[in-house]
């Protein structure tokens, strides 16, 4: 393994651990105004691993994550946060793919709420039925928001993050 490797898999190991913490203090906070709606802490690791190191990294943080899910929460959280991260993972690596600069960090954070909250859904409509179709469009809304600030927040973080990147290669000489 050599040091890029080992520098990849440290801050994917890092970012999460942070998806994680986040994650579970998020639970601890109060609900937004649609019941079960969250603010999406523990998806600025996931967007960040993305930006950084690509699908392989943001896909490892999004496992760990729904992996606590399970944990801490039970199988159903688990399974919801599965479908969430993984289809939004890959939703925001394609749009990244597609053109970055075209839609920036808050378009993709959109499309990430938007396709977390359509898999969550599925999942939902899997285990109840019929009975969850009223609630898409609000949390759709809802996902507009909260994709908002989570790429706002990460238009700020990865630029500092990609300083830090571009300072320990030169550093190493790679």
């Amino acid at each position: 393994m050599n040091t890029t490797d080992t520098y990849t898999f440290a801050r994917t190991a890092l970012l999460a651990s942070s998806a994680a913490v986040l994650s579970v203090i998020e639970c601890m906070l109060p609900e937004l105004p649609v019941p079960g709606a969250r603010l999406g802490l523990a998806n600025l690791p996931v967007m960040t691993a993305l930006s950084g190191m690509g699908i392989g990294s943001g896909l490892c943080v999004a496992l760990f994550k729904a992996f606590i899910a399970l944990i801490t929460r039970g199988p159903v959280a688990g399974a919801m946060s599965l479908s969430g991260s993984v289809l939004s993972t890959i939703v925001m690596w394609a749009v990244m793919t597609y053109d970055k600069n075209k839609f920036g960090f808050v378009g993709i954070g959109v499309a990430g709420a938007v396709s977390h909250n359509i898999g969550q859904f599925a999942v939902s409509f899997f285990m109840i039925g019929y009975a969850v179709g009223f609630y898409l469009p609000y949390l759709m809304i809802m996902a507009v928001f909260t994709g908002t600030f989570i790429g706002f927040v990460n238009s700020i973080i990865v630029p500092v993050l990609f300083k830090t990147n571009i300072n320990y290669y030169r550093k190493k000489g790679e």
